[in-house]
């Protein structure tokens, strides 16, 4: 019977070429490897090598030998990969948001609602979130848009709203709303983490700088001892984000609110139907 070890040996000599590279890379030793080839020849019955002295090279019989070895060991890993995926995606949900607010929302509801279940979440565009899910990478995506495709299961979800926060000497902080051009050239304070949200301030607001944070804590002090406006939202503040006492102005422009949709493949829905009953 043909070992497994024995093909990766005869693999790794077919890429390496020689015995002491191959030995090497496999790390192991140069007469261990040839004590594994000679087996391997004994195995299938005919002479894989051709043999000089202080020289040994493939065959034709070696090199068809080779080929197939190296397609068994690519198709092992493939087997191995996919089993251990199927593995995982059955303790596993995937959740991906094209935004931060939405995707704590629902990692909290799936946790609740799946305790024996791992959930796992990213934000990335939208795009990569739809081609994630038709491939099975997530189980579930949140998008700012209702999709459409008959192949997919979609419910509304949550709203969310933009606003500026602004210090209480700032011009603006006793208007009712105003528009981000309304705005444009000034200073800004941004946290980083706002998803498809980051495309808003640099598309409306072109002739403005924006002071870029990255952590929460940073961008929270920040926003307490700076008197740069910064953009906060209602989903934001209801999870207790600190707004430093700043006067909240609504703005206008209809793209600083959206609702989201949570999405999935019809035919995985049962596996995360409690989720989107939990959102009803």
């Amino acid at each position: 019977m043909i070992e497994h070890e024995h093909l990766r040996h005869l693999e790794a000599f077919a890429r390496y070429g020689t015995l002491s590279k191959a030995a090497e890379e496999l790390h192991i030793s140069q007469p261990t490897l040839t004590r594994s080839m000679q087996k391997l020849e004994d195995e299938i019955g005919v002479p894989l090598f051709l043999r000089t002295k202080n020289h040994l090279e493939f065959n034709a019989n070696g090199e068809l030998a080779a080929d197939y070895a190296r397609r068994i060991l690519e198709q092992t890993d493939s087997m191995v990969e996919r089993v251990r995926a199927l593995d995982r995606a059955g303790r596993t949900i995937s959740i991906g948001s094209c935004a931060p607010m939405p995707m704590l929302t629902a990692v909290r509801n799936a946790t609740h609602l799946y305790p024996e279940m791992t959930i796992s979440s990213e934000c990335r565009d939208c795009e990569p979130l739809i081609e994630g899910l038709r491939s099975e990478l997530y189980q579930i995506i949140i998008l700012p848009y209702r999709p459409e495709d008959k192949d997919l299961y979609i419910q509304k979800t949550e709203t969310e709203t933009l606003f500026f926060a602004v210090p209480s000497g700032h011009r603006f902080a006793g208007s009712n709303g105003i528009y981000m051009k309304e705005m444009d050239g000034e200073n800004m304070l941004l946290y980083s983490d706002i998803g498809f949200w980051h495309s808003l301030p640099r598309e409306k607001m072109p002739h403005s700088r924006f002071l870029v944070q990255t952590d929460r804590f940073a961008f929270e002090e920040l926003m307490s001892s700076s008197i740069l406006p910064c953009f906060v939202s209602d989903i934001a503040l209801a999870d207790n984000w600190n707004s430093a006492d700043r006067v909240l102005v609504p703005i206008l422009d209809p793209e600083a609110k959206v609702t989201y949709h949570m999405v999935c493949l019809k035919k995985t829905l049962s596996k995360v139907r409690k989720l989107f009953l939990s959102v009803i």
